[in-house]
């Protein structure tokens, strides 16, 4: 992997800037720093001060674990071409296919119930998809394991780790990628940046859609050629972007101003 802020990265953000890439980013440990509570994640003002600014320059867009409706709200404010939740099942557009959430409710119950057991434990039901949470457990690891063996007995489930949590998602609801893919359907192909910190958004870096993966948190595991060092860079990333789009034209500080200017 290569730092996306080395001088061969920019170079590539100026490439992607020429050509009106779509950016997409992950939410929880990307935009907005991991809490230990879930609901107070927020994203800092200064992201959102540039992210206003970015979301006129350049297509962006949202592909969240968490429920659209939820994401949404935390970024009501900047102009994003969709936000897409549940890991990809719920589209950032239109209607959603609500007949994915029919082995949900059975799904939760038994996840309760075996799992009722261990102190901590939070089965999290965000309308198309689980997420069973045990950060609040005093043993993560042994937490982990229970909770994905119990997870993978469930016929019909897609299953996969996070930070301090197990996704729970049909396996035939759409995934991230295919998320991204149907997105660039509707508003025309182009190369696309996506930005993701958890083991959902490998199977976005895998995708074949996808010009330059960046993932936040150097690791030999993952298949994004590209990394930053740790979420406090998204900032940085988000201001070479706003500068690489602006740079041709000569107006870089201009933006830049107007970012501060503006605020979160």
């Amino acid at each position: 992997m290569r730092s996306i802020l080395s001088p061969d990265g920019l170079a590539v953000l100026d490439d992607l800037a020429a050509r009106h890439a779509l950016l997409a980013f992950d939410f929880d440990g990307t935009l907005a720093p991991i809490v230990a509570d879930r609901d107070e994640a927020r994203v800092r003002p200064e992201t959102l001060a540039v992210l206003r600014v970015l979301a006129i320059l350049y297509p962006c867009a949202i592909v969240s674990g968490r429920a659209r409706a939820d994401v949404a709200a935390r970024v009501s404010r900047i102009p994003f071409i969709a936000v897409i939740g549940n890991h990809g099942a719920e589209a950032g557009y239109g209607p959603v296919d609500r007949s994915l959430r029919g082995d949900l409710a059975a799904w939760k119950r038994r996840l309760k119930s075996e799992l009722s057991f261990v102190p901590g434990i939070d089965v999290e039901d965000k309308g198309f998809s689980l997420a069973v949470h045990y950060r609040q457990v005093p043993s993560w690891a042994a937490a982990r394991h229970l909770s994905l063996r119990a997870a993978s007995s469930l016929e019909g489930a897609r299953v996969s780790g996070g930070h301090a949590v197990v996704h729970v998602t049909p396996a035939d609801a759409p995934d991230k990628g295919t998320a991204i893919g149907e997105l660039l359907r509707r508003i025309g192909h182009r190369p696309v940046l996506y930005v993701g910190d958890d083991r959902t958004d490998e199977e976005v870096f895998r995708s074949p859609l996808i010009e330059v993966g960046v993932r936040v948190g150097r690791t030999a595991r993952s298949a994004a050629r590209w990394y930053l060092p740790a979420q406090a860079a998204v900032d940085d990333l988000l201001r070479a972007l706003l500068a690489a789009r602006t740079r041709r034209d000569g107006r870089g500080d201009r933006w830049e101003g107007l970012a501060r200017a503006i605020g979160p």
